[in-house]
Parts: C-alpha cells; structure tokens; sequence
C-alpha cells in the first residue's frame, strides 16, 4: 500500500476545500485503477504522501465511502470497494439502465440535447483516433450523464449521483476488455441513431443492449482473459 500510494502523482486542484482536494484525488486513482480494489488506504501513509493533516484525510475517505468507492472493515480500516460481476449485473446496471430509460424520451425530443450527444460522439471519434482510452471513458460517462439531465428530474439526477461513481469505475475498468476504442465509439454512435429514431420501444432496447448486453459480454471476456492468464502461468 505503501509503494502503490508513494507511485502515484499528486495533482489536486487548487480552489476547493482541502477535504474535497483530497476526496477528488483519491476518486480518480480509484476509478481509473491506480488504486486497486482491496487496496489499503491508511490515513497516515495517504496524509504524508498528499502533505494534509489527518483530518481531510479522514473526512474525504468518508465522502468516498458514502459514493461507494471506499468501505470500512472495523479494527482493520479502509478499502478500496470492489464491485463484483453478480452485483454489477444485478444491481448498479438495473438501476442505471432504469434511469436513463426514464430520460431517454426528453434527450430524443430535445434538438439540443441531441446536438451536445452529437458533439460528444465526435469528441469520442477523436479520442479513439488518438488512442486516448481515459478520454474516452470520461466521454463515455459524459454521454449518458447528458441523457438522464434531459429529463430535468431532480430524483432521476440523486440516483445517479448515487451510483455514478461505481458506474464510472466499471467504465474505466471493462473499457481494456473492447477489442479497440472503436468499438466503444461504434457502440455510442449505434445508440445515437437509436437516440434520433421515431422509435421508442427501439431506445429503450438499445439502451439494454448497451448497458447491460455489452458489460455481460465484457465480463465474460475479462473472465476469459483471467483463466487464460492464470493457466499461462501455471
């Protein structure tokens, strides 16, 4: 835990509160995988390598707990929280899958809606052309953020603040598993012309296809990889 925090770059913003430099640092190491699930996160080790009191520390952990991304184990600390397959499919992707087929009805009807989806994907294209995987996943995460504030509900945006974080680490994490940066931006590209469509059932059904569909198959893939790995070193 040591060495992996020590590895890392410190880069915090410079306006906000100490707690919140803290918490924004720790979240990208989380959700990009520079900190792993299961990692340790010791409050003295993270303190001295951010050059912060104990306090921040302690409150930012705390925050990240309350999105997901941090659990407590009493009398051993905290974790970096892992989000296994069945929990995945079974709990983040239904709920996610439920907001935004909530909202996909105003994004579709809402020509500027439309046109940020559309700027978007164009950024996802240059993105893939440069081979830049992170920029893609924070696109990716941008699109769909775009369609669930279309419907301009204040209980469809607390849902997804709540499970926005996971999603987003989920992103980072199964977006190796495509076969190249294309197939994420052909992905996005089908799903807004189902998005532009005259067809409602057909939204709805390229939205499951996918969030769910697809992360099924990406699972299974890491899954693959993961047996094969442990078989080549054997």
């Amino acid at each position: 835990m040591i060495e992996a925090v020590q590895s890392l770059a410190v880069a915090a913003p410079v306006v906000s509160s100490r707690r919140h430099q803290v918490a924004d640092w720790l979240r990208e190491q989380i959700v990009k995988g520079a900190l792993a699930p299961g990692a340790q996160l010791k409050q003295d080790v993270l303190a001295a390598h951010l050059g912060a009191s104990p306090g921040p520390v302690r409150e930012a952990l705390r925050q990240l707990e309350s999105e997901g991304l941090v659990h407590h184990i009493p009398n051993r600390g905290a974790f970096v929280a892992s989000v296994s397959p069945a929990e995945l499919l079974g709990v983040l992707l239904p709920v996610r899958l439920a907001i935004e087929s909530f909202a996909v009805e105003a994004a579709s009807a809402d020509p500027t809606v439309v046109a940020e989806l559309e700027r978007v994907v164009a950024a996802m294209d240059e993105a893939a052309g440069a081979g830049d995987l992170d920029a893609l996943n924070e696109l990716d995460v941008a699109f769909h953020e775009a369609i669930v504030r279309s419907a301009r509900s204040e209980h469809a945006m607390q849902l997804w603040a709540s499970v926005q974080p996971r999603i987003r680490m989920q992103i980072h994490r199964l977006a190796k598993r495509h076969t190249t940066p294309f197939a994420i931006l052909q992905e996005h590209r089908v799903l807004l012309d189902a998005i532009t469509s005259a067809d409602a059932a057909g939204r709805v059904a390229a939205l499951d296809t996918h969030i769910v569909a697809s992360a099924r198959d990406l699972l299974a893939r890491e899954e693959s990889d993961g047996v094969s790995s442990s078989s080549s070193s054997s």
